[in-house]
């Protein structure tokens, strides 16, 4: 399915679009026992029953990532996947159509079902948090890999905002093709708020992992960005809680 859906254009996703996804909720979980049937369980099963969910238009969009955890140590405390979902606005994901896994007894068959049961009896689903973000402006040229999500808590939240429509977003419009960005945006976080929580998240997605790792590493600025940087406009004072790479492993999208 991943790979049906892996450079899709959505129809919502032109430079035209600003908010492509409006309204989304970030569900980080962890799994712990044995993580391949939790996986199987998304991707043969869970990633339908989204699909119908964005079909009927009960929601925008649904991804099921996993974390790259580069020293392979098992940390208890870390989350190991996360699903994130949106809505076209606060009233559709307040809304009981939001929560379509409810449903999933009148979606799969009997057999299905056990064989679901079966599944969910290998794992344990031992913790999770959530955090609702607005999309304050994004691009999608289609959907890529792998994922760094960046959370952050910007001195001025509505500079660092205004910075990343005025400045950042015309800079990765020009380079995205070039570097192997597929998807970028920003985020105004909804909840939950405190100091342990970012107020905004921002997204950078790729066709590979080497070309995010590449894109870490940093690429040459233009003049006309410095000079943006140099009086101010980049956003201000930032406090960079995290940057957390996910792999890619399965999404419901709405049809082009």
């Amino acid at each position: 399915m991943i790979k049906k859906l892996l450079f899709v254009l959505l129809v919502s996703s032109t430079f035209a679009q600003a908010q492509v996804y409006q309204t989304y909720s970030m569900l980080f979980v962890r799994v712990e026992g044995d993580q391949n049937a939790f996986e199987e369980l998304q991707d043969k099963y869970m990633v339908r029953a989204a699909q119908a969910a964005v079909d009927k238009g009960e929601i925008a969009f649904w991804a099921f990532l996993r974390h790259v955890n580069f020293d392979y140590i098992n940390d208890e405390n870390n989350y190991n996947y996360v699903f994130v979902q949106s809505n076209k606005d606060i009233d559709a994901l307040l809304s009981d159509r939001n929560k379509w896994w409810t449903r999933n007894d009148a979606f799969f068959s009997n057999e299905e079902q056990a064989a679901i049961e079966a599944l969910e009896e290998k794992f344990t689903w031992a913790a999770d948090t959530q955090m609702i973000f607005v999309d304050e402006t994004s691009i999608a040229l289609g959907l890529g890999t792998h994922i760094q999500f960046n959370f952050a808590k910007p001195e001025n939240i509505n500079a660092f905002i205004e910075a990343n429509k005025n400045v950042w977003r015309p800079h990765f419009e020009k380079i995205m093709s070039e570097i192997g960005m597929l998807n970028w945006g920003v985020g105004r976080s909804l909840g939950p708020w405190g100091k342990d929580y970012p107020t905004v998240s921002t997204w950078d997605m790729f066709d590979s992992l080497e070309n995010l790792m590449k894109y870490r590493i940093g690429h040459p600025l233009p003049d006309s960005v410095l000079e943006q940087v140099a009086r101010g406009e980049a956003g201000g004072p930032v406090d960079w809680m995290a940057q957390l790479i996910f792999e890619a492993k399965n999404f419901a999208v709405a049809a082009p």
